[in-house]
Formats: C-alpha cells, structure tokens, sequence
C-alpha cells in the first residue's frame, strides 16, 4: 500500500478513536417528542441540546454567550433571546450549587421545569390512551357478549332441529360437531339447516353424511343457500353441454364391416 493509502487510514482510524473517545450527548426521546407541544422552538430547542452537551461534555454549567456562540449558527443577540425566552416561559431556571474543587458558589442551567413540563404532557397522553383502550375493551366485551348470546340462540336452534329429525338426544359428539360446525357457518346457520333438509331427504340420518355436503359446499365457497343452488344449476347445464362419447369398436367388429363391404 501506498504512503497516501497509510495516512489515509491514520486518518479514518484516528477519526473513529475520537468518534468513541469524544463520547455522546444523551437527549431524551420525550423532549423531542414533546418540545413543540411545550412552545419549545427549533433554534430553543438546539440551545437545550448544546447547554446539555457542554453540561456533560465539559462540565460547563453556566456557559457563557461566547461559548455558546462559537457552538451554534445563531449571533449572540439570538442566543441572548432565546435563553430569556427558556426562563420566561418556565422552561429552564438558573439555580446555585457549591463547588468542592473551586470552593464557590457557583450557577447552573437547571432543566427541573423542563422536565415537569414533559411529565405534564406524558402524563396526559397516558391517561388518553388508558382511556381509548379501557373504551375498546368495553365495547369489545359488549360486541362479544352479544356474539355469544346469539351464537346461543342459534346452537340451541340447531341442536333442537337435529333431535326431531333424529327423533332422539343428540351425543356428547354430536353435540361437539354441532358447536365445531357453527363455528365456520356462525353467519350462515342455514346451510347447515339445508345440509340436514338433503340428509333427511335421502334417508342418511348420520353426521358424517351431513359433515361432507358441508366440507364440500365449504371447498367451493358457498355461503348461501342461493349459492348453493346456483352452483348446482350451473354444473348441470355443464354436464348437459358436455357432447355423448361414441364407443370405440375393437379391431374385430371392423374387421367384420370391412369383410361385409367387401363381399357386398
């Protein structure tokens, strides 16, 4: 390689060193969620980002404008404005602490109000959407409700329908292939009513007999008995259109034709 291509690579491998080395500035998701809805502006905002920065980058606490300044694009007027901006709005607070090394009393930007503006805001989104959530539970738990009472209504119907034609109680089994078999048809009971009309009409009292003219109607996607019977027209007119296959002669009866013209 190269002496261009090994300082090249100096270059990348130092840059990435002090990429890690330089560290990060943690800003929360919430404040950039929530900080238009606070009255937070874009140029506001990236002063928060660069008080924070310093904050934890340098351990500068009370930056001064020419500090800020030479860390944003605005001019010191504009920083100047937007920081008596953050403290009249209640955003950011100028607060005092002791400092051990220097033994002074010392500012710093405290972001406190900042934050229970953010909790304000978090704190009603949270109880909207428990609100939103606890609503469509209720409704779902209405809308099932009134699913169970009328699939009630209909298994009860149905049962009841099969012991008279049976002339007898319905089996455990029975009863189990009754609740399967309205699970698929809850919509359309009255293919299964259809379905034992055909059984009884040809004498199969047995749910197995029945089980296959539903499995088969299921297979073609017939849903209604108007289905059901339109599917039945149509494949009839198919099989009349279908043209009468002539048998085909063996070699002997030919044979025998041509042996007759022949004589003839």
């Amino acid at each position: 390689m190269s002496k261009t291509g090994d300082r090249k690579g100096n270059i990348t491998a130092a840059f990435g060193s002090d990429l890690t080395l330089e560290g990060m500035t943690g800003v929360p998701n919430l404040l950039l969620k929530y900080y238009q809805k606070i009255g937070i502006t874009d140029s506001e905002m990236m002063l928060i980002i660069q008080l924070m920065h310093l904050q934890t980058a340098s351990n500068q606490h009370f930056p001064s404008a020419d500090v800020l300044e030479s860390y944003m694009s605005g001019d010191r007027t504009q920083i100047q404005a937007d920081l008596a901006s953050l403290k009249d709005k209640g955003i950011i607070s100028i607060k005092n602490f002791y400092d051990d090394e220097t033994d002074e009393i010392v500012p710093f930007y405290c972001y406190e109000p900042l934050f229970e503006k953010i909790s304000e805001f978090w704190a009603c989104e949270k109880v909207q959407t428990y609100q939103q959530m606890k609503k469509n539970l209720a409704e779902q738990k209405q809308k099932t409700g009134a699913v169970r009472r009328e699939r009630s209504g209909s298994f009860a119907k149905v049962c009841k329908s099969f012991e008279k034609e049976f002339g007898r109680m319905l089996s455990p089994m029975e009863i189990e292939q009754v609740d399967l078999w309205l699970n698929d048809y809850n919509e359309h009971t009255q293919l299964i009513f259809e379905a034992l009309r055909r059984a009884i009409l040809l004498g199969k009292h047995n749910f197995k007999y029945i089980d296959s003219i539903l499995l088969e109607w299921q297979k073609n996607n017939l849903k209604t008995i108007d289905d059901v019977l339109s599917y039945e027209s149509n494949f009839r007119q198919r099989q009349s259109r279908k043209p009468i296959r002539k048998k085909i002669e063996g070699p002997d009866k030919r044979k025998d034709k041509f042996r007759l013209l022949y004589l003839s």
